[in-house]
């Protein structure tokens, strides 16, 4: 016996003589992975086992010899030789029994799990290791750890049924009762060489090859960080335990469905990995014992082999006819489970990426190894329990033990790609599929719930904000006469302050009054850029009608087409020769936003059909088909503008530059914020916004804070060499804002906001601000007053990362598409 302090060498005596043999081919690819990446505690087998009684502890540890001298595997390490493995077995080899006392100042079960991840040497061995742990005369932690490279999980039982029962003996002054070994690892190691050949092997790899053929390398499960560029092991663990109820349930189904256990979980949760990933093509790895020869069966060793299980999750098919389906796959691939995975990996020869595991990077374990607390002479047996681990294999295993009526699903995971939180989610999910396909097996698994909570849900509310109950030309006046007195916007040379802006936007409300302007009743804006445009978008508003913007450089049929569409009747434009056919009235105004003259057309103007009053009606790019107009609601305009003041935020006498056309909506958040917030609006000319050298230039030239641009404007101004701006507040949308430009953009100014929303709810429904590019670039959190929350195809609710529609709530909705009822059922529910 040693003590705690002892040297993991420390008492082993030197082998009288070696002996060298090849390694099996799972050994060898054990090694060339210690040697490339160096695996930590990510290939230990754990044992730890409670024993309660009188124990003596000189006895247990010369039974620990025993066990070590009757099986070869423990005596063995893995040295190289010519560049190559090979197996060096000890003919005599002393194994220290390390005893500790139970430590102060952690848990018995962080203790033992502490001991359980100190390092082997594969090349200095031994690879076992045997540590007791002291809690009292009579109560002791045994734990029992070996490197992958000679154990397994049925080599535990093994192992541990050979301790006991040795012990026993001893202590009741008896031979051991233990059946022979007519051959030992290393036999197993040569016998599996020279079979695995010829046309043996042509067999095995011929279904493999044709099974795994152009299946995807990667399954793209959401992660909370970029993947490292090599694969680490760092990993922790998740316990959730199914009831008994529904375990029993569980089991009954399998029973009825003709399958196993293991099948209608596999089945299960292939279902779950092809929700979250987005992906139906699904390969996971699963062990197998693969000692189907019986002379194996009281051997320790490594003779587990993995399987890839490939299945198709094809959309709408019933979870009982999948199920069915992946029974017979199972089938087959248990049929043709001889063949060593090194093998495989080695026929197909997937792409070499450092950054993962080859084939698949998800392991599913239904736990049915045969250890049982085998009987120690005057002890009572019990499994004993390990702190978290701090070691994975792979980027997700499940591990699924039946014990006590109940089913211990263990998410061993890597937890440099997930957050515990997220794999807390992914568990309640699991839960939930599982119930779910129980309640309705003839519905497809998609279809099936997965968030059974409010906690589980992909959800994200953004903060409360008091909203004015005012119109918003009553609210737009009280901002405007809240402004200083400096200027609201600049255009080259020229200026206007708040109190001049209301006097010609007055005039021109007047104007359309009495053309008949009034609630919900379109008018559309046709203007050059300049001062006229914000008098022009106040003027409509203060005459409570709702503006429709439209871009002088498009088509002039497309222009005819929204139109006739919106059913306008009424025209504000600088260039009323441009509007020689249109039938309604037309208001002239000049450049700086003065009434000039006014044309009176045939048609009488008409209010929209809306439940709210609208703030103006804007047809989206039609990108996605035809374009539609939205209608937008005077309360969503009111939250958004007041939302943003707050976050990303506009601070009094700050100058932000307004280079987006009028018929992109982003623009209003240009020509709008600044005069609520007290500040500046610098309209840029169409000279400076198409060129990327002049747009740089009048950054600094005139004096700006705060820059809203799409990344296609932002990476034409990276093109132009654009050094940045000191303090400048940068505001991304429109597009996806990707992390190589957002590095690039980061250091060129003092913030960087990312922004998104779609036309349908008022501009943008989120914003973040970017800290870390590296970390990847998210879509923020959901604006004032705004819920996001990410839906399957049937409306239900998600969990965080899973694939799914996202849906916008609050005032910020638009009221529908005007004249298309269909298109507004379909979109807003």
């Amino acid at each position: 016996m040693s003590s705690a302090a002892d040297d993991i060498g420390t008492g082993v005596a030197q082998a009288l003589e070696e002996y060298g043999f090849p390694t099996s081919f799972a050994q060898q690819r054990l090694w060339f992975l210690d040697q490339l990446e160096g695996t930590g505690a990510a290939y230990h087998v754990r044992l730890p086992v409670r024993l309660s009684g009188e124990l003596d502890i000189p006895v247990l540890e010369q039974a620990l010899n025993r066990v070590v001298a009757r099986h070869e595997a423990l005596r063995t390490r893995i040295v190289c030789e010519d560049g190559e493995p090979r197996q060096r077995i000890a003919s005599e080899l002393r194994l220290p029994l390390r005893v500790h006392a139970a430590a102060r100042n952690e848990d018995i079960a962080s203790q033992a799990a502490r001991l359980a991840s100190e390092p082997f040497d594969l090349a200095r061995g031994p690879l076992l290791r045997a540590d007791l742990i002291r809690e009292s005369p009579t109560r002791h932690l045994l734990l029992l750890v070996a490197h992958h490279a000679i154990s397994d999980a049925w080599s535990s039982g093994v192992l541990f049924r050979d301790l006991a029962e040795f012990y026993s003996a001893a202590v009741e002054s008896r031979p051991a009762r233990l059946p022979d070994l007519p051959v030992q690892y290393a036999d197993y190691a040569v016998w599996q060489r020279e079979w695995l050949q010829g046309d043996e092997l042509e067999r095995q790899l011929g279904f493999w090859t044709q099974q795994l053929a152009g299946a995807p390398p990667l399954l793209p499960l959401p992660t909370e960080r970029p993947r490292p560029r090599r694969q680490t092991f760092n990993g922790a663990r998740w316990l959730l335990t199914l009831d008994a109820e529904l375990s029993s349930a569980l089991r009954d189904f399998a029973r009825r469905e003709r399958c196993t256990l293991f099948m209608l979980l596999l089945a299960a949760f292939k279902q779950l990995l092809a929700r979250y990933s987005g992906q139906q093509d699904i390969v996971v790895g699963t062990p197998v014992a693969g000692r189907s020869r019986s002379e194996l069966e009281h051997l320790v060793g490594l003779f587990a082999n993995t399987l890839a299980l490939r299945s198709r999750c094809e959309p709408g098919e019933p979870f009982r006819e999948f199920l069915q389906r992946l029974r017979g796959d199972v089938l087959q691939a248990f049929a043709h489970q001889e063949l060593p995975f090194e093998k495989l990996v080695e026929a197909l020869q997937p792409p070499r990426d450092l950054a993962c595991s080859p084939i698949f990077q998800v392991m599913f374990i239904l736990q049915n190894t045969p250890w049982q607390a085998d009987a120690m002479a005057g002890l009572e047996i019990a499994p004993g329990e390990l702190g978290s681990l701090d070691a994975a294999k792979f980027d997700l295993t499940l591990s699924v033990s039946d014990f006590d009526g109940r089913l211990y699903c263990h998410f061993e995971y890597n937890r440099d790609l997930f957050d515990a939180a997220t794999i807390e989610r992914f568990a309640d999910a699991w839960r939930a599929l599982l119930q779910g396909l129980l309640a309705q097996p003839e519905c497809s698994a998609d279809a099936l719930p997965l968030a059974v909570s409010a906690r589980g849900r992909a959800a994200c509310h953004g903060p409360e904000l008091a909203l004015p109950d005012v119109s918003l030309s009553d609210w737009l006046r009280q901002q405007c006469a809240a402004h200083a007195g400096g200027p609201v916007f600049e255009f080259g040379d020229a200026s206007l302050t708040a109190s001049e802006v209301v006097a010609r936007a007055e005039q021109l409300a007047g104007a359309l009054r009495a053309a008949g302007a009034c609630s919900n009743v379109p008018v559309a804006v046709c203007l050059d850029r300049g001062l006229a445009l914000p008098v022009a978008l106040l003027g409509i508003a203060f005459s409570d009608a709702a503006w429709l913007p439209l871009d002088p450089e498009y088509p002039p049929a497309r222009i005819d087409a929204m139109l006739s569409d919106s059913g306008a009747a009424l025209l504000v434009t600088d260039s009323p020769q441009r509007f020689a056919g249109f039938d309604g009235t037309v208001l002239v105004i000049d450049a700086h936003g003065r009434l000039q003259s006014q044309r009176a057309g045939a048609r009488t103007p008409g209010p929209i059909d809306s439940a709210q009053p609208l703030a103006y009606l804007i047809y989206t790019s039609g990108s996605t088909g035809q374009p539609k107009g939205v209608c937008i609601p005077q309360r969503a305009l009111i939250n958004f503008l007041l939302s943003m003041q707050r976050e990303p935020g506009l601070a009094r006498g700050e100058r932000l530059l307004a280079v987006t056309t009028v018929a992109f909506d982003i623009a209003y958040l240009e020509l709008l914020l600044p005069l609520c917030a007290g500040g500046t609006t610098v309209i840029a000319p169409a000279s400076a916004v198409n060129d990327p050298l002049a747009l740089a230039g009048l950054l600094d030239t005139a004096a700006i804070d705060v820059l809203q641009a799409t990344p296609s404007t932002w990476r034409l101004l990276l093109a132009a060499d654009w050094p940045g701006r000191a303090g400048l507040r940068m505001l991304s949308g429109g597009e996806p804002l990707d992390p190589a430009l957002a590095a690039a953009l980061q250091p060129r100014g003092a913030e960087l906001w990312n922004l998104y929303g779609p036309t349908e709810t008022t501009i943008w429904s989120s914003c973040g601000r970017v800290r870390d590019p590296a970390q990847g670039v998210g879509a923020g959190r959901a604006i004032a007053n705004t819920r996001l929350v990410v839906c399957d195809a049937q409306g239900r609710p998600l969990p965080p990362g899973v694939p799914g529609e996202l849906c916008i709530a609050g005032p910020a909705l638009a009221c529908g598409y005007v004249g298309d009822p269909q298109a507004t059922a379909e979109r807003f529910v």
